[in-house]
């Protein structure tokens, strides 16, 4: 407990030490020093009707949680989704986001904040997606009678509550009236602590996110223009994807290569094309409308439509593998039934080794094993439907958590 209060009084001071030189910490600290005035605005919106609150820690876990949102408010249209983000990577992409009625920052957590969010907020259920656990919300919770329930969670056993020291985190778990996990591994390292009665295993719903998405995407008006040779689709690259993919894509000159960096800014756009001389930015095609008669390289300077270009992948690379932040999201491009190749930081990735061990995709140390890959899906078509389908067969097998979610928010919200 002590070294938890110790966080908490450190963590904004940091933070706002931090934000003279970073401008994700400073969007952090603007947002707390705002989130009450926020909330008495957002308040409104309530209209005394009752409330799910749904907490995601950033975008990633809206993502996660987006299938669950959405199926209450299908099922339960009488109930506001109040939705809040630690991030403000999650909070600024989606703080006007249709599928919840509100959106704000959660207040940093401490005795005097919970009390004053769940006075404002009233929910009679709680969902935390994936992780994060927040004392004195969860314990205030707990107090009132309100449950709260973790889904989709994960473990790994060099996590703080398998430590001799983390007994703290250990209560802070037993605070959740239900914690669904992904995995039997997660499941057994759990068991231990949480009484089985309220524990189980859902499986992920990102699953069912990319299922759908993949279900209901939409076509690229601006893909013409380009030449009807195949695609490589590189999502969220960052600069040790983009040495690998450039010296690979001149052995395949045969091959349109869409890099999507990770992030757009200009800066980073500058960088990419240093890399890649020869490319042209999605902005300098729609400004000058040419039609392509040879593949090209085309650098996506725009955010938001990574997950629309999968579908058009003959094959899909997805980047951080190389980094230390790790791979990136291998469910999206994989839900296209199309093989996926990543870097070698993977082993975190539940979904990216799963997918690996299903022979749906493959991990690289470099540029000769990419140029492998590449060279075995266009020597042997069978060997290409085998492994997309090998994807397919993966994503399908593991759809279905939020079915398992709900039929345990059903018993809380009917």
């Amino acid at each position: 407990m002590l070294l938890y209060k110790l966080f908490l009084f450190c963590y904004p001071k940091i933070a706002k030490l931090l934000g003279l030189f970073n401008p994700k910490a400073k969007q952090w600290v603007n947002g707390q020093n705002g989130v009450w005035e926020e909330i008495d605005e957002q308040q409104i919106k309530l209209q005394g009707q009752p409330t799910v609150w749904i907490h995601a820690a950033s975008y990633g876990e809206f993502e996660q949680g987006l299938p669950i949102i959405e199926t209450i408010k299908l099922k339960y249209p009488g109930y506001k989704i109040w939705l809040t983000f630690f991030s403000p990577s999650g909070y600024l992409h989606r703080k006007n986001d249709p599928s919840v009625d509100v959106v704000t920052y959660l207040p940093f957590d401490g005795p005097k904040n919970a009390i004053k969010f769940l006075n404002a907020v009233n929910p009679k259920l709680i969902v935390f997606i994936k992780y994060e656990f927040w004392f004195y919300y969860l314990s205030e919770a707990k107090s009132r009678g309100i449950p709260t329930i973790l889904a989709s969670a994960i473990f790994r056993p060099n996590q703080i509550f398998f430590k001799w020291y983390g007994g703290f985190y250990n209560k802070m778990l037993l605070l959740f009236s239900n914690v669904l996990v992904q995995d039997k591994e997660s499941y057994h390292l759990v068991e231990s602590i949480i009484n089985k009665r309220v524990l189980s295993i859902s499986g992920d719903t990102r699953f069912d996110r990319v299922v759908q998405t993949a279900t209901n995407i939409s076509s690229i008006d601006w893909i013409h223009l380009l030449s009807n040779d195949k695609y490589i689709v590189a999502g969220s690259t960052w600069k040790e994807d983009e040495l690998i993919l450039s010296k690979t894509a001149a052995h395949f000159t045969q091959f349109n290569w869409i890099i999507v960096p990770h992030h757009v800014d200009p800066k980073n756009i500058a960088s990419c094309k240093s890399i890649f001389p020869n490319a042209i930015t999605l902005t300098e095609l729609l400004n000058n409308r040419i039609q392509q008669t040879k593949p090209i390289v085309l650098i996506v300077d725009r955010i938001g439509i990574l997950r629309t270009l999968y579908q058009y992948a003959f094959v899909s690379y997805v980047g951080g593998g190389f980094g230390t932040d790790g791979v990136h999201n291998v469910l999206e491009p994989a839900a296209f039934s199309k093989p996926v190749i990543w870097g070698q930081n993977d082993t975190k990735y539940r979904e990216a080794v799963g997918l690996r061990e299903h022979e749906g995709g493959f991990r690289i140390k470099n540029e000769a094993d990419l140029v492998m890959h590449l060279n075995e899906f266009i020597q042997s078509t069978n060997y290409y439907e085998k492994v997309s389908n090998n994807a397919r067969i993966y994503i399908q097998n593991n759809a279905g958590a939020t079915t398992k979610t709900m039929s345990l928010i059903d018993g809380y919200l009917d």
